[in-house]
This record gives C-alpha cells, structure tokens and sequence, in this order.
C-alpha cells in the first residue's frame, strides 16, 4: 500500500494522493478543534477553529507523509536522514505554523484573548512563501 501512496501516475493521482489526504487532515482537525472548543469552560468568543485546522493540517499532512516514507526504510541510520530531511526542508512550516497553532489553542484553553484571526491568517499565507524561498536557498537556486 505504502509504495502505491508514494508514487504519482498523472495529475488525477497527485491530486487524489496529496489534495484528499490535505483535506482529510483539515476536516478532522476542524472536527476535534470544534468538539474541544465546545466543552464547558471554554470561551471561544474570537477564535477560529477552521483558521487554525488550517495552521496544523499541513503539519498533520507531512506528519502522514513521513509516517508513509518511514515504512519503506529498513535500517534505523535511513530512518534519522528521513527525519533530517524532512527537518530540514520543511523547517519553515514546523517554525512558523506549528507554534503559531500551538499558542491559539493553549490562549483560548487559558482562557485568554485569542491570537488575532488576521495574524494567523497572514501567518498561513506567508508560509508557503517562505517555503519556497527555503527550498530554492537549499537547492542553490537563490541568488
């Protein structure tokens, strides 16, 4: 299954193998990021449950991806260069969208003000920027 997943026929492919498993992970995040914010105790009021599924679902995305590599590798030294590379080359959404989701979740579990949903907005549209400054710096492309 792992190698089926992990190779690309044509663009209804790509898009049925990286487009759905995005999708997948934005709904359920929105899903158990509503169901949370639904407990008593919580003050919601200002927070977007969709704007930060959105922060953490191409986390979730990698996260699949990587689980999906892993099961192909067979030695533990393939295993630490599959998580070095990812580190490296998908740094900017582990720097920049994991923390800035992490936060809004713990201010609206302590009750605080909520991060500003235009922050965060502006937060995920810069992101893909920075990744592909990122990639283009490491592949020598940037000058």
């Amino acid at each position: 299954m792992t190698p089926y997943l992990m190779t690309f026929q044509n663009a209804q492919d790509v898009l049925l193998k990286l487009a759905l498993p995005l999708i997948i992970a934005f709904l359920s995040a929105w899903i158990v990021i509503r169901m949370w914010m639904n407990r008593r105790g919580i003050d919601a009021s200002g927070f977007s449950p969709a704007v930060v599924s959105a922060l953490l679902a191409p986390v979730l995305l990698l996260s699949y991806f990587f689980a999906l590599q892993a099961t192909l590798e067979n030695s533990i030294t393939g295993h630490a260069a599959l998580a070095i590379f990812y580190g490296v080359i998908f740094a900017p959404t582990y720097l920049l969208l994991l923390p800035f989701g992490i936060t809004a979740l713990v201010k609206v579990h302590r009750r605080g003000k909520p991060l500003y949903n235009g922050l965060l907005c502006i937060v995920l549209a810069v992101w893909p920027v920075l990744q592909l400054m990122w990639i283009s710096y490491l592949s020598g492309n940037w000058e």
